[in-house]
């Protein structure tokens, strides 16, 4: 089973790969990433892809301190719609259990967590065991994950906040000194676990700025959407996830379940609840880019295949053969609109 991430989790990417004197998109290609993709925050990417990416960056760049310092340039803004439950969450409290709530809707492959122990909270990352086992190295995702977690605090909390110290699993890539200047406190490295101790007392903090109403319809939305139950909302996102991933491969009946974080049987009950099925959405969604694309565009057939998720340009001839009783060079011949766009 493959494991997705939203792409806005590469945001920043171009900006520090192209500070550094490298190109992105060839980055991005070798480790099977479409750059476009990080135009559309809500496009889901494969997140072994974007482990790899990271490595290549690292390597390639000669910056051990990639994914750190990509961390940087992110925050709440990349979780989506789970970074608006933190935004809008009462206390600082509240807004870290929402998020690891519903974290599994930005990528099912990771969780987070924080407990509570008097005086002292502890803050835990982790990749899931089943993805991990499938990683051959994580410390720059592990960097960049926990990074981005500070971030976050710091949003929440202001940006004066710093961990008591720091955790890291793995051997460092960068000196020590890296690590202790970003997050001004001691880091201890090949430890039990990833994640940070700070004082318990900010959880108690209020949020500035929070509006309770706005928080309530988001949980409402994810709680009844994403989360599981059966709302009219259902095939609709369903479509949308579909639409994202059908040019990563990455559309299958699993992987999609996965991101709403739903067993397949439970996504594919609720559907027949609808009255459609899984497959069913899917032909649809294909059906209506196959039809726009042919209309408005000169994509070539074998890129429009591939943008559609088809391992062989012929079955999308068939399938074009079943929707419009014809071949694809056929239907755009006969319904082009005007001079067609690469």
């Amino acid at each position: 089973m493959s494991s997705l991430i939203r792409s806005s989790c590469l945001t920043g990417f171009p900006a520090l790969v192209s500070s550094l004197g490298g190109q992105s998109a060839p980055l991005l290609r070798q480790a099977g990433i479409r750059p476009e993709a990080i135009e559309d925050p809500d496009e889901y990417i494969p997140y072994r892809a974007l482990v790899t990416a990271l490595d290549l960056a690292a390597g390639r760049l000669d910056c051990p301190d990639f994914g750190l310092r990509l961390s940087k340039h992110q925050g709440l803004d990349i979780l989506g719609p789970v970074g608006v439950i933190g935004r809008h969450a009462t206390s600082v409290g509240d807004a870290i259990d929402g998020i690891g709530r519903f974290l599994y809707q930005y990528s099912p492959a990771i969780e987070s967590a924080v407990e509570r122990a008097g005086a002292v909270a502890d803050y835990h990352f982790r990749i899931r065991p089943r993805v991990q086992r499938t990683l051959v190295d994580v410390a720059q995702i592990g960097e960049l994950s926990l990074g981005a977690s500070l971030q976050i605090f710091r949003m929440l909390i202001g940006p004066e906040f710093v961990p008591l110290r720091v955790a890291l699993p793995h051997r460092p890539a960068a000196p020590m000194t890296t690590y202790e200047t970003y997050f001004g406190c001691q880091v201890s490295a090949e430890q039990d676990h990833l994640g940070f101790h700070f004082a318990a007392d900010v959880l108690d903090r209020p949020v500035e700025g929070s509006d309770p109403a706005v928080r309530r319809l988001v949980l409402e939305y994810l709680s009844g959407v994403v989360g599981g139950a059966v709302g009219s909302g259902l095939p609709a996102e369903v479509r949308s996830t579909v639409k994202r991933a059908l040019p990563t491969r990455r559309f299958g009946l699993e992987d999609v379940a996965e991101s709403f974080g739903l067993h397949p049987r439970t996504l594919q009950r609720q559907l027949a609840a609808h009255g459609t099925t899984y497959q069913e959405i899917v032909d649809e969604v294909r059906h209506e880019l196959a039809d726009r694309y042919l209309r408005t565009t000169a994509m070539p057939l074998a890129q429009l295949a591939d943008v559609l998720g088809y391992s062989e340009q012929s079955s999308f001839s068939r399938s074009c053969r079943r929707w419009f009783g014809c071949s694809p060079q056929a239907h755009r011949a006969a319904t082009a609109q005007g001079p067609l766009s690469p």
